[in-house]
């Protein structure tokens, strides 16, 4: 049975996922996602033709690993807000970054101003927010 802890002001819930409720969740409730770790995660389907990869960029030696997964045609998450404080280092990761990026045709985007989006060739990233 499929089931998610809710924490209501402080108080935990379990809430079953096998029949939906209908019952609206006010604001200040939220899910509890630290039981959805990524080994509990169930792999659906055939082999995937892109993965989708987090990091923290928190190196400028760590630039080889995002540009070997796009290379690999998968998307990169990167959080750059460890190297945030040393701005000529994070310009010079960002300008290798770009490189990359632009000798595979993909794309790169900041989504934050912490977060990155790197993208392999085939894929582009909205500029502005979904419905917006």
């Amino acid at each position: 049975m499929a089931a998610v802890r809710l924490i209501t002001r402080g108080r935990s819930h379990r809430v079953s996922l096998d029949q939906p409720s209908m019952r609206r969740i006010p604001d200040e409730q939220f899910f509890d996602l630290s039981d959805w770790a990524s080994e509990k995660a169930e792999d659906y389907g055939d082999k995937p033709s892109m993965v989708v990869h987090s990091m923290v960029l928190d190196k400028r030696e760590k630039v080889g690993t995002i540009t070997g997964a796009i290379h690999d045609g998968n998307v990169v998450l990167v959080d750059f807000s460890p190297m945030a404080a040393d701005r000529q280092v994070l310009h010079k990761a960002l300008a290798e970054l770009e490189r990359a990026v632009a000798d595979v045709d993909g794309d790169l985007v900041g989504v934050s101003r912490q977060w990155l989006v790197v993208a392999p060739r085939g894929v582009r990233v909205a500029r502005n927010r979904l419905g917006e």
